[in-house]
């Protein structure tokens, strides 16, 4: 059960308020703002649709009355936003928020919220599963409704056959670090050197911290291109940028000071991060070869440094190191089992990393690299002159560009979802890891992972 309170956009402290950067009002178009609220509010904040609705415009994330979530992290650190999963034309993935809920997550679902064809986009976040049905905290308030009302989804929305699976027509996935934000620490300003070195953020979502740890307390998250003063000496910084395991003690443009991971930060503004060496105590030799992985088991790399834990859960206190994308794991589960998670989100996989201990990581943030006979149907040969390829596991990303991220993510697919080859030479590609095919279906023209489909 997810506990929050529940709070209405309609309601008449507010619902005049202009949403975003629009003439739209949050009474009108404020769902999504309002379950936001709520969901913030259950992870330990204290807004109103008001103040997180002016909150969220200071940070740029209102395009008019579009409220991205995305940018969700970088007001408040302790939420952490992971995708939003379109489902409207496919059954919706049950399993998956049934296992969120269980867990107090909180899961924000979209559903159809009248009678008239097409869909009319409602926003509403789940409280619990009672039976087979959903109670609501609905952030529109109708007649008769009231904290101790109970509001099941299918009951209220009801126009696209009365279920589940086809009701709810999208979700968004979050999460949060902790159950409360921790108080934060008392700190004392460092001076800003006479000669001021430059530096960005490399990447989005760069974590401004307390101390030169994962561990230390959450400032805020910034945006790629944020422009930081170095607060030490410059040699000394320019010796860390890049480096895996260092931090460099940092002011932002706000005033605020803290420490930022050296391998996510550039001398350049907009230039990626090219973090090459790595230097952790605890982490692996880079650059060693990957041991030979073992019958039947699964070789996975990570698409992104990732965090390495005691425990499938996000916490502080579960993070045992970052594992880079250059470290071979090996998946512990059976091998059929875990590549149905492989880039699924809220799923986790038992591994091994090269250091040899066992822990667990985000099946969304990790790849298929080799090893096990289940993939063999994915590196079968074409047929002469076949074009047409099927994904091999469920919920399968189609991406408007060949990266793994939130911004190019088109929609996800099920297992045996039919497209169709769009590049010239792509049926060789078929079943490669780090491999991408151009394909299409019957809405949609994007990229999919070689090795997550197969004649």
């Amino acid at each position: 059960m997810f506990v929050t309170k529940n709070l209405y956009q309609n309601d008449e402290t507010w619902k005049s308020t202009p949403l975003g950067n629009s003439k739209e009002t949050i009474g009108g178009w404020g769902c999504l703002l309002t379950s936001v609220t709520m969901m913030l509010n259950g992870i330990g904040y204290n807004e109103t649709p008001v103040t997180a609705n002016e909150k969220f415009k200071a940070a740029g994330g209102f395009d008019g009355a579009l409220f991205m979530p995305s940018f969700l992290p970088y007001v408040w650190p302790n939420c952490a936003y992971r995708d939003m999963q379109p489902c409207e034309a496919y059954p919706a993935p049950l399993a998956q928020i049934d296992a969120a809920v269980a867990a107090g997550k909180p899961v924000i679902l979209q559903v159809d919220w009248n009678k008239q064809a097409g869909l009319q986009t409602h926003f509403v976040l789940v409280k619990e599963k009672k039976g087979d049905d959903y109670v609501l905290y609905d952030p529109y308030k109708y007649s008769g409704d009231g904290p101790d009302k109970e509001v099941l989804l299918t009951t209220r929305y009801k126009y696209n056959g009365a279920k589940l699976s086809s009701e709810i027509s999208a979700v968004l996935w979050f999460d949060s670090y902790s159950s409360t934000p921790p108080e934060p620490p008392k700190v004392t300003k460092v001076p800003v050197p006479a000669e001021k070195y430059l530096i960005y953020a490399g990447e989005d979502d760069l974590s401004l911290r307390s101390e030169p740890s994962v561990s230390g307390y959450l400032w805020k998250r910034m945006l790629m291109g944020t422009e930081l003063i170095c607060l030490e000496d410059k040699a000394k910084a320019k010796s860390k940028i890049g480096v895996q395991g260092q931090w460099i003690q940092v002011q932002d443009p706000k005033g605020d000071q803290g420490y930022v991971a050296a391998w996510y930060v550039s001398e350049q503004k907009g230039k990626p991060v090219s973090s090459t060496t790595s230097t952790p105590a605890s982490a692996p030799t880079p650059g060693a070869a990957p041991a030979p992985v073992p019958a039947g088991a699964l070789a996975l790399f990570p698409t992104e440094e990732l965090s390495f834990r005691s425990q499938p859960v996000i916490s502080p206190d579960t993070l045992i190191r970052r594992v880079p994308t250059t470290e071979q794991l090996i998946c512990l589960e059976a091998a059929n089992t875990a590549i149905s998670k492989v880039g699924v989100q809220n799923q986790w996989l038992k591994v091994r990393g090269a250091d040899k201990k066992e822990g667990y990581v985000a099946a969304w943030y990790v790849k298929y690299a080799g090893g096990s006979t289940a993939q063999a149907a994915a590196t079968t040969p074409a047929a002469a002159g076949s074009k047409k390829v099927k994904t091999t596991v469920e919920m399968v990303s189609l991406r408007n560009q060949p990266v793994v991220s939130d911004a190019t993510l088109i929609k996800r697919v099920p297992i045996n979802t039919e497209f169709t080859i769009t590049e010239a030479g792509g049926e060789a590609k078929v079943g490669k890891n780090d491999q991408w095919i151009k394909v299409k279906d019957a809405t949609n023209e994007g990229y999919v992972a070689a090795w997550f489909v197969a004649f």
